[in-house]
């Protein structure tokens, strides 16, 4: 098992120290404050709102009117019988139910609940999204301080090198070549470390901003552990055609534009609604008006049928095809695009784990010829360009093997993301499926 410690390169005290923050702390900030997850979010009230317009249609509608009209002047019947007054006052209540309007109600509920259905997929394709991401950048963090402690390392032994040779000089032991290559090797040891300083704070910049913490200070802690993970690329890629969020989207999209189709083609079908009202006036209409309200209530069904709307319903109906067509065309790229992502993301993990495995056995190998090297400069018997060839290789081993151990560990995320599980999840399903085959 190979275990990252966490390194702290804070500098300077802090009256109060900024917050640490460990991986699944980073997952659950993100949940709820990166941008991508706060607009799905929003989406699934978009879809809320939908849903209650499409299921108004299939309810009563109630309306209440109430008017006033001011006439200036009043008529007289033979000069003394007034015909209207000043002040006239209407109200009404009217209920209507729509009974019949080819189909386009039921079809619209129906779509609106499947656009619910797709802005919940949403949100989880944004989740899916942004935990690849901020595992992706904690592991890079991770890395990017450790190499900033191996590059200190190295700026460490630098110097020591040089006071050494610098020591052995005056004595007579070395010479100024060895001095003069020994301040190079020191210079030179300063820009790789300055890099991966400034790696740290992009990294951590670009942390931040998907968690949605921007301009708050924080740390980091955590280990990257070699987990060992084996699967068929057959079981990942049937695993990733259920459970892939961003396949599921397509698919519901293709059913909503089924029933957007049907909302369509209702405009060649005839409306039937019901309605009863209920009015009054005041005054009432007579000889001579009566100053106070009289109400009465009527009742009837409307039957209403477009026989021709200028070529707009063969319009929405073509339209609809087209987008229907349009999306169906995409979900079956979609599931190829899909099956590709997981193939391309099990073979970096095949290669990460390979390259993983050499890097150790790099490192292995190159801590032996350093303590070589050491044992034979400190006895005489080398040149410290030997010893500082030794230490460089021995630096660059662990940097390569640091850095196979996070691609690692993405390409562990880009499995996840790739086929719509969480590690753990996607580990229980394979035992379950492998335990349900061994049974038949």
């Amino acid at each position: 098992m190979f275990i990252l410690p966490f390194a702290d390169v804070s500098r300077g005290q802090q009256t109060n120290p900024p917050p640490v923050y460990r991986l699944d702390d980073c997952l659950n900030i993100a949940g709820k404050g990166s941008p991508v997850i706060q607009e799905a979010l929003q989406e699934i009230e978009v879809a809320e709102g939908r849903k209650l317009q499409a299921v108004s249609d299939a309810l009563p509608h109630l309306e209440a009117e109430a008017g006033y009209t001011y006439y200036d002047n009043i008529d007289y019947f033979e000069g003394n019988i007034p015909l209207n007054q000043h002040d006239n006052y209407s109200l009404s209540l009217r209920l209507e139910q729509s009974i019949y309007r080819g189909g386009q109600v039921f079809a619209g509920i129906k779509a609106a609940v499947l656009y619910s259905d797709y802005s919940e997929v949403t949100l989880e394709d944004a989740q899916e999204r942004v935990k690849y991401t901020v595992k992706e950048l904690f592991y890079l963090l991770l890395l990017a301080q450790e190499v900033v402690k191996v590059r200190e390392e190295t700026v460490g032994h630098m110097k020591n090198y040089l006071e050494t040779t610098v020591e052995k000089y005056d004595q007579g032991a070395s010479s100024e070549f060895e001095v003069i290559t020994a301040r190079v090797k020191l210079a030179n040891s300063y820009p790789p470390l300055i890099e991966a300083e400034n790696r740290v704070e992009i990294l951590k910049t670009s942390l931040a901003r998907e968690m949605g913490v921007q301009g708050q200070e924080f740390q980091i802690e955590g280990y990257l552990l070699y987990i060992p993970f084996t699967a068929d690329l057959g079981e990942l890629q049937e695993t990733g055609r259920e459970h892939r969020a961003l396949l599921l989207q397509t698919r519901i999209n293709e059913e909503m534009l089924v029933e957007n189709t049907r909302v369509a083609s209702a405009g060649y079908q005839p409306n039937l609604s019901l309605f009863a009202s209920y009015e009054g006036e005041r005054p009432q209409m007579g000889f001579p008006p009566e100053d106070k309200f009289e109400f009465e209530w009527q009742a009837g069904a409307t039957l209403t049928w477009s026989l021709f709307d200028g070529l707009l319903t063969p319009g929405r109906v073509k339209e609809n095809r087209g987008l229907l067509e349009q999306a169906r065309i995409k979900t079956k790229d979609t599931e190829r695009v899909v099956q590709l992502e997981i193939k391309q993301s099990y073979l970096n993990l095949k290669s990460a784990f390979r390259t993983l495995q050499s890097q150790e056995e790099v490192v292995n190998q190159a801590e032996k010829a350093y303590q070589i090297a050491q044992i034979r400069w400190e006895n005489g018997i080398s040149t410290y360009l030997e010893l500082n060839d030794a230490e460089l290789d021995l630096s660059e081993a662990r940097i390569n093997r640091l850095e196979a151990l996070a691609k690692y560990r993405i390409a562990l995320a880009e499995v996840e993301r790739a086929v719509g599980l969480d590690l753990e999840e996607l580990k229980a399903l394979l035992e379950k499926t492998d335990a349900a085959e061994s049974k038949t």
